[in-house]
């Protein structure tokens, strides 16, 4: 029948940790050495401390002082410098050059110089891209930033290179930088023409707007709307009447078209207006367009 302490110290001699390394290990636990420096695991400890209850007693409390010491001793050389610098060793990393982004501390030098000086390995599989957009008239604020041209294979969403590389990629090849101020040369009547549409459709749609609700405001039985929404008109392009000020004007407007043209008497003259169709007599059929017919022929 197989011995179980020789099946013990042979599994243990197995995984790493035999009694000689043990003693050794102690020894290393005495001078304040962790288990990571001496390259032993947990599990080779736990088994060996199963067999060995004695030793455990005395290695387990030596294993956490000096884990203990160990973590305390974290960050011992950062905690000694007076002044900190940048992962380059060129700027301090105090004061208005620290910059706190995404929860990490950031050199703002280094990072304003990355900002001016990026790689342009990016723009290199777009770059004909680029140029034949360039040459079909697409602007330079479209390719930078993706915006939609309205038309045509451009894919407006896609934004073909970042700003800062483009123009990196400008100053570093002569020959592109010229490509890019003719073809901008040759865009700029085209782009000032858009803009110019842009700005008259939009005003045109203002005025529309502005026009249908003054209209609605005025009473729907009132004849002279049209008139009325012109003089309100006149005030606010001559400026003696603010846009705020149209809701509460509109009944002045009316009143004074009314008293202008009154409705119900005649545009010429005070006379009160009449119907061609009131008859004159009660027991009769004439009415007052028969006897005007009649006046004016006879």
């Amino acid at each position: 029948m197989r011995n179980p302490a020789l099946s013990v110290e042979l599994t243990m001699a197995a995984i790493g940790l035999s009694d000689e390394r043990a003693a050794r290990f102690m020894v290393a636990l005495r001078r304040g050495t962790t288990r990571h420096l001496f390259g032993v695991n947990m599990k080779s400890l736990e088994l060996y401390f199963t067999s060995h209850p004695d030793y455990a007693r005395e290695a387990r409390p030596l294993l956490e002082a000096n884990a203990l010491a160990a973590r305390r001793r974290k960050g011992e050389r950062k905690r000694k410098l007076t002044t900190f610098f940048c992962l380059k060793g060129l700027h301090p990393m105090s004061g208005n050059n620290l910059m706190i982004h995404k929860g990490r501390r950031v050199c703002r030098a280094c990072w304003r110089h990355h900002a001016t000086h990026p790689p342009i390995h990016s723009i290199l599989p777009v770059l004909d891209q680029i140029k034949k957009d360039l040459r079909r008239g697409i602007s330079l604020r479209q390719i930078i930033h993706g915006r939609p041209t309205g038309g045509g294979e451009f894919d407006g969403n896609l934004v073909l290179v970042r700003a800062n590389v483009f123009y990196r990629y400008r100053q570093l090849n002569p020959d592109f930088d010229r490509f890019v101020r003719g073809a901008l040369a040759s865009n700029k009547g085209r782009g000032q023409k858009i803009w110019m549409t842009r700005v008259h459709t939009s005003s045109v749609r203002d005025s529309n707007n502005d026009y249908y609700k003054i209209r609605n405001l005025i009473p729907e039985r009132n004849p002279h709307r049209d008139d009325i929404v012109a003089r309100i008109f006149e005030d606010l392009l001559s400026g003696s009447l603010e846009r705020d000020e149209v809701p509460d004007r509109v009944k002045t407007y009316v009143a004074e078209m009314n008293k202008l043209f009154p409705t119900k008497y005649a545009k010429f003259g005070d006379s009160p207006l009449v119907s061609l169709d009131e008859v004159l007599f009660e027991d009769g059929a004439t009415t007052r367009a028969d006897t005007v017919s009649r006046g004016l022929w006879d």
